[in-house]
């Protein structure tokens, strides 16, 4: 993992979306699909990209997938770059 697979990874709208669902703790995959708006396919590979980049973890618990933010601090980086806007 690199900077830049982080700023890549923070660079879709859709991977916000799910960062921001997890923001309060761990979620089901089964809960984020249908926040998304989007297919279960297309959450799958955003979750891959956000995992490449080190920004969630995943663990199994019988049939379902939970998600978590790795390090709360990508929060303050977001908040950070969405205060840049103004």
């Amino acid at each position: 993992m690199n900077e830049i697979d982080v700023f890549k990874a923070l660079g879709d709208s859709t991977r916000l979306r799910i960062l921001e669902l997890i923001k309060n703790g761990e979620r089901c995959i089964c809960e984020i699909i249908p926040k998304t708006g989007k297919s279960q396919p297309t959450v799958s590979q955003h979750l891959r990209i956000l995992r490449q980049a080190n920004l969630v973890e995943q663990r199994k618990e019988g049939t379902k997938i939970w998600i978590h933010a790795k390090d709360k601090q990508i929060y303050q980086i977001i908040k950070k770059i969405q205060g840049m806007k103004k």
